[in-house]
């Protein structure tokens, strides 16, 4: 059969022409929380406590592809406490085994948790006894700039602590991380940082739904478009992060990566089952690190090292 070779129609023509979409063109970093102050075993029976086990998981979920860790610290009988021992004692053999991670262990309470949440007088103390053993002991710490109310738990934001507490961190080459789970966080590092010029950037904000008592992730589709909505109310110059909880954690994280969301945050802290529409819970928290490590890469994503989250955040 002879004749000229089909070319193909005007529209493919057309979409071949299309220019790349480069939404997802950068690469994806990933943080494990092993633990934190919400899950016992009585919820999930997997739940690490002892440092050794936090340790354990961190090491695993760092060989499957995380480059940061969130830390919490809990005694023998799973109560969250924070001291320099227990933190020692977790993040020396994390450093052994995984040399380059960032570590970010969670001042909320520091170590006087009479002083209040989030404020100066915890994390100040903390800092100094962690950067006399080692500055790796914290190049990162979260800061959330809200009110909770909930039960005993009682934690007001105001201006001068927020705008203090950031100040020492900066000043101490801490790269604060702020989690939003709500829209009034949004505005209040807007107001009561970026405009005054004392966050230095890039602004690393976090969007969490889902955890600690906030916006639900659900009913479908309402959790990507509450998500969708902070996303678009964040302030230029910002590495954008998530960490979602609850049960359509797995889904809102994926809808975040097509998004070209920088940070998403795994683990046993915010998270206890696998899948939204399933009772699984999650055993290991490497299998949530691989689980998602895998969704990117299908889509096109690569998973960022420890020493480019650095970069990209200024840690120095």
């Amino acid at each position: 059969m002879t004749g000229k070779e089909f070319e193909g129609v005007s529209w493919a023509k057309m979409v071949e022409k299309q220019e790349k979409n480069l939404t997802m063109d950068k690469k994806l970093y990933i943080t494990i929380c092993p633990t934190g102050a919400l899950f016992s075993r009585k919820q999930n029976p997997n739940q690490p406590y002892t440092s050794k086990e936090v340790a354990k998981e961190v090491i695993e979920a760092y060989e499957e592809g995380a480059c940061m860790a969130h830390l919490h610290t809990r005694d023998e009988n799973g109560k969250p406490t924070t001291t320099t021992n227990l933190l020692r004692e977790t993040i020396d053999p994390i450093l052994d085994k995984c040399p380059d991670i960032v570590v970010q262990p969670s001042s909320a309470e520091g170590y006087d948790p009479r002083a209040g949440h989030y404020t100066y007088e915890t994390v100040k103390p903390m800092v100094e006894a962690l950067h006399r053993i080692n500055r790796r002991y914290m190049e990162s710490t979260i800061f959330t700039p809200i009110s909770y109310v909930q039960d005993e738990y009682i934690s007001l934001a105001t201006e001068e602590n927020t705008a203090k507490t950031i100040s020492y961190l900066q000043a101490n080459r801490i790269k604060p991380e702020f989690m939003a789970h709500n829209w009034e966080a949004i505005l209040n590092i807007k107001e009561w940082l970026i405009k005054p010029r004392i966050l230095e950037k890039p602004y690393f904000i976090s969007m969490g739904p889902g955890m600690h008592n906030t916006a639900e992730t659900y009913p479908d589709p309402w959790g990507m478009l509450y998500l969708l909505g902070m996303m678009k109310m964040m302030p230029e110059n910002s590495v954008l992060g998530v960490s979602i909880g609850g049960r359509n954690w797995l889904a809102l994280t994926t809808f975040a990566i097509l998004l070209g969301i920088d940070f998403v945050r795994v683990g046993m802290e915010d998270q206890l089952w696998m899948y939204p529409h399933k009772d699984e819970k999650i055993r290991r928290n490497a299998d949530a690190v691989k689980k998602v490590v895998t969704i990117a890469r299908e889509l096109g994503r690569e998973v960022a090292s420890s020493d480019e989250a650095r970069k990209t955040l200024g840690i120095h």
